[in-house]
């Protein structure tokens, strides 16, 4: 039996989805890879673009969840490891129907999985919750996992590289700097003392302030942090979006610019 780990950048995805979904259930894979002894949940998705829920249900989008496990298998090499969903408060554990998908999946030679993790998450008056489950030999076992840092993740070699350097996300930057080229922007693109990358871009109707984008380390699969940087008081100023609100993988940079008003 494993023990389990999750990264604290997934508890904090997790529950700014479900406080989006306060009502329906919502959603999404969780990825990550394994040794002898220990899971690692690195990564998560939120439900996708073609997606169905209610009150009692949850059904993700299966394209885009491969399209984002692309991106991240690329990027560090990780696997699927699971599903996570919001529940009504009165039921804290997988229902019946969740533990019959988890073993139909299990089933799926395709897979290679032994079990599936399948954590519950549920909105109480003082939050969300995540009560952490894994479905093996047709049952849901509750089981208790550590939080951790995506630092530690790459001091122990679990999570190596930078989405820029991997084939995948080298050609979204490009793209990337089309589309914001494309709206007359002059774009520029450095990387941090974190190793974070950072785009800015210009117009030329604004010279006196520049957009800047923080990209995360799993861009596109989560969304950039933006600033607008005051180039005469050199102050950054956060920039509220509703591209950020409903961030998915086929979403731009360049949206965010025309949103924005940068393009």
């Amino acid at each position: 039996m494993n023990d389990y780990s999750v990264s604290q950048a997934v508890i904090d995805s997790i529950e700014v989805e479900c406080r989006r979904n306060p009502e329906n259930e919502t959603g999404g894979i969780l990825v990550g890879a394994r040794t002898e002894s220990r899971s690692f949940v690195t990564h998560c998705s939120g439900p996708g673009v073609i997606w169905s829920s209610s009150t009692h249900h949850f059904t993700k989008d299966t394209e885009y969840s491969q399209e984002v496990l692309n991106f991240l298998y690329d990027y560090f090499g990780v696997n699927y490891l699971g599903l996570w969903h919001k529940h009504p408060v009165d039921y804290p554990r997988p229902s019946d129907g969740d533990v019959a998908n988890a073993m139909a999946e299990i089933a799926d030679l395709n897979i290679g999985l032994e079990e599936l993790l399948t954590p519950v998450c549920f909105l109480t008056d003082n939050g969300v919750l995540i009560s952490p489950f894994v479905v093996r030999g047709g049952y849901a076992h509750s089981i208790d996992w550590d939080v951790v840092t995506n630092r530690h993740l790459t001091d122990i070699g679990i999570l190596n590289g930078n989405w820029y350097d991997a084939a995948i996300g080298q050609g979204r930057l490009r793209d990337e700097v089309t589309r914001l080229e494309n709206l007359k922007l002059s774009v520029s693109i450095s990387k941090g003392d974190d190793g974070r990358c950072r785009v800015r871009a210009t117009s030329n109707g604004k010279k006196d302030s520049e957009l800047v984008f923080l990209c995360p380390d799993d861009y596109p699969v989560s969304a950039p942090h933006i600033a607008i940087f005051d180039k005469g008081t050199g102050s950054y100023l956060p920039a509220a979006s509703r591209h950020m609100n409903e961030w998915n993988l086929y979403k731009y940079m360049s949206d965010l610019a025309v949103e924005l008003d940068f393009g």
